[in-house]
């Protein structure tokens, strides 16, 4: 039945500013009923695309962890972050969008590594598109069809540095049924969400999706300074869908999305101050000692009491927006595919620069705003034949434009200047110095990649891929330094006053491009030992692409840094089994999986430059470990699972890395043999869903449900000198649901509560220059109700 009447609106929607891809049409999640059995951890074979074709998750010799819409929406699992609670392999650190890190099996974006001349090596995909930017990721994930998370190298079909992993997120298409639904919630913290969506056909040949999603939370820190409370959170997105079928043989989807997010934050948690460093040596000038100089009273260092002291209103704003444009065309033997995207993502942030309300550090921040051009084009044979394949060839523009800023305020020198430092000289060189900087680094990555399935018999099957990646990066550091004159001061008063300056930031300008073609690929013997059990053997060679240094350092001289950051390169050994048993109520996986990287990059802290960082290559990274995975279904009324992973993450060697700050009298310390940052060694999620029938509701068959879910992760360090006082303890989080719902989607009522314990966890913690200890809290306890219903 065709809805004229939408149609303006349905266009509207698709042509707003966008975002996401889809991916094909045939690459979509299987049925929905399929996709309902899902929920909560039952063992219902979720249909996923990681080899660029519709396959059962099961039969696919990938370790892959899938997840359906119903279980999304159960388990509330609205973000990337919430995702790993789900996935013990997946390690997301987010304590703002920017700033966001992605590891699988203990690799990815360096924790410790946020630079804009660097590339992840876990690549998020979006209906087909690589997000190229960690930020991009940090949406409302809702209106999907699945979430995939694919670990280890998928350099093949995944190509744009995935050497760690993969996140394929798939949205749902429209529909020629009409269709309308959504959800609205109520929390504590006044948290207010809304998801709705309407799809439907246009025309016999066009159909349209439009969908909204609106949160807000308020904060839950609060700044002793102006009694405001951060961490709130303010999200709008929209998006809009056209699906046009003129044959059986094309189809084209059009999406289009525009997103904006806004927030009050809080500076991290004071937790205490270095006094003395590890060798008895006083800690001269530290924290306490500074805030008693300048009669400051510091808070409590209780995390507990979640309390922050800061006068710069701290605040970010983000927005992003895209269009892609995906083209399937059935060729009889093989599928045509192409994906055109465009996206842009900017980030506006103001930070408290002293973490104080002192006027020192007036605001430290750094923006962006990028933009990227994609387009792949691909072929997938289709039918029953001894040789599948998958070709193609893809391309990538992006461009970032970035300004860096330390604005410094009338109290500057008292705070950040030793206090033997002449009065005069400390207030002429840093009281309202402002140091600006702006880089943009330019990318350009072209790629031509084949895969290949034989099979050798009916029950033994050959995967091997190869792509190759040629990329060229180029970019430029600009930076300017102003402030008063020192015309005032002797000459002597003058040269100690530019040395001041010289380590806070002086005028600097250097160019830097890098350039390289990579091979990567994989081969996987794949063996289906009886029905229920899939055998697997893989090796795979990924590549991280090298990167610049677009940041303060100096290119000449005694501290001459390296602009140009080489790649990285990994080799994988995964040997892994799938089985499923009772007709597909019991499915229990197993993988063993042994990475080396070499060349891997990492940060250097330059202390005799004030804690600049920059980047380098340490020598050797090596991960290794077990994962495992139960999913249960022993009734209809009952499923049940399970995850687990070990992960040994270490610098094999690592001679020429950064001290900790509490080491002092060394510039160099070895880390050979430490675990590497953001790696916990053990990980493991439970959970599962009862539910009873309890008769009809207005007509509907309803059930009534209660379900949890449980996560563990072992302490981890969140630095790359792997200081103790940056070292995370091992946390544990559990949430509850329950309520009624009728199993046709009609109507689900659901009380719900997280972290309901109300453990408190951090998401980072780390020692300053000044010694001040800080922690960035991950979220209290929570809780509200849903009300879902569509028709």
């Amino acid at each position: 039945m065709p809805l004229p009447a939408l149609a303006p609106l349905l266009l509207a929607g698709a042509a707003l500013p966008a975002a996401p891809v889809s991916a094909p049409a045939q690459e979509t999640a299987a049925d929905p009923q399929q996709q309902a059995d899902g929920d909560s951890g039952s063992t219902g074979d979720i249909f996923v695309t990681a080899r660029r074709r519709q396959e059962k998750s099961q039969d696919v010799p990938i370790a892959i962890t899938a997840f359906g819409a119903a279980q999304i929406e159960a388990t509330r699992t609205y973000n990337l972050r919430d995702l790993q609670q789900l996935t013990p392999s997946l390690v997301i650190t987010n304590t703002n969008p920017r700033n966001t890190s992605i590891n699988i099996r203990g690799l990815g974006n360096n924790v410790a590594v946020y630079n804009d001349g660097l590339e992840p090596a876990v690549g998020v995909y979006l209906d087909g598109v690589y997000l190229a930017r960690p930020g991009q990721s940090v949406f409302d994930l809702a209106d999907l069809d699945t979430i995939e998370v694919l670990r280890g190298p998928q350099g093949t079909l995944f190509g744009k540095n995935t050497s760690a992993g993969a996140i394929v997120v798939a949205t749902k298409a429209p529909s020629f049924d009409v269709e309308a639904g959504g959800d609205a919630s109520l929390g504590n913290y006044d948290f207010r969400q809304l998801h709705a969506y309407l799809t439907g056909p246009i025309t016999d040949t066009l159909a349209g999706r439009l969908f909204v999603s609106k949160t807000d939370r308020d904060g839950f820190t609060y700044n002793r300074y102006d009694g405001r409370y951060g961490q709130s959170f303010h999200d709008l997105n929209l998006r809009g869908q056209l699906l046009y079928q003129p044959t059986d043989r094309l189809k084209l989807r059009l999406i289009a999305d525009w997103g904006r997010q806004s927030s009050f934050t809080a500076n991290s948690i004071l937790l205490g101050a270095i006094r003395t460093y590890d060798n008895g040596t006083l800690f001269a000038n530290n924290y306490y000692d500074r805030a008693a100089r300048l009669g400051y009273v510091p808070v409590a260092a209780d995390a507990g009491l979640r309390t922050t002291d800061v006068d710069a209103n701290p605040r970010y704003r983000m927005n992003q927006h895209g269009i892609n444009v995906t083209t399937d065309l059935d060729l009889g033997a093989a599928m045509l595919t192409s994906v055109t995207a465009y996206r842009a993502w900017n980030w506006y942030p103001h930070n408290d620069g002293d973490s104080t309300p002192l006027d020192a550090g007036a605001d430290f921040h750094q923006s962006n705003e990028q933009k990227q051009v994609s387009q792949e084009l691909r072929v997938a044979s289709t039918g029953s034949r001894r040789i599948d394949y998958v070709a193609g060839v893809y391309y990538l523009y992006q461009s970032i434009r970035a300004e860096a800023v330390n604005r410094y305020g009338s109290q500057a020198a008292a705070w950040f200047l030793a206090p033997t430092t002449n009065a005069a000289v400390g207030a002429a060189a840093l009281n309202g110095y402002d140091v600006v900087s702006h880089s943009r680094p330019v990318t350009d990555s072209y790629a031509a990649f084949a895969q290949t399935i034989w099979h050798i018999t009916g029950a033994v099957d050959l995967t091997t891929g190869l792509r190759y990646t040629y990329e060229t990066k180029s970019g430029y550091f600009d930076q300017t330094a102003t402030g008063a004159s020192l015309a005032g001061l002797t000459a002597a008063q003058q040269t100690a006053a530019q040395t001041i300056r010289s380590r806070y930031g002086v005028a600097n300008f250097y160019e830097a491009s890098t350039e390289a073609g990579r091979l990567s690929g994989q081969a996987t013997l794949s063996w289906k030992v009886a029905r229920p059990v899939l055998a697997y053997l893989t090796y795979a060679r990924g590549n991280k692409f090298g990167g610049l240094n677009l940041a303060n350092i100096t290119t000449t001289g005694q501290y001459a840094a390296n602009p140009v950051i080489r790649p990285e390169t990994i080799d994988s050994y995964e040997a892994g089994i799938k089985t499923s048993w009772a007709g597909g109520r019991l499915t229990a996986n197993a993988a063993a999986f042994w990475t080396d990287v070499k060349d891997y990059q990492t940060t250097i802290v330059d202390i005799e430059r004030n804690g600049v960082s920059f980047f380098t290559n340490a020598a050797k990274v090596r991960t290794r470990g077990l994962e495992g995975d139960l999913r249960a279904a022993p009734t209809r009324w009952l499923s049940l699972y399970a995850s687990g992973t070990y992960d040994d993450a270490r610098y094999i060697s690592y001679a020429n890395a950064p001290c900790p700050i509490e080491i002092t009298g060394q510039t160099l310390c070895d880390l050979s043999g430490r675990r590497l940052p953001g790696v916990s060694k053990y990980a493991a999620s439970a959970g599962g869903e009862l539910r009873a029938p309890v008769g009809l509701t207005d007509g509907h068959d309803t059930d009534v449900y209660l379900g949890a879910d449980y996560n563990y992760r072992s302490s981890s360090n969140t630095s790359a000198s792997l200081s103790r006082y940056s070292l995370i303890p091992g946390y544990a989080l559990a949430n509850i649901r329950f309520g009624i719902r009728a199993p046709d989607g009609r109507f689900d009522i659901q009380v719900w509560g997280r972290n309901i314990t109300n453990s408190v966890y951090y998401l980072s913690i780390g020692a300053a220059n000044t010694g001040a200890i800080t922690g960035t809290l991950g979220d209290p306890r929570t809780y509200g109700v849903t009300l879902r219903t569509k028709w």
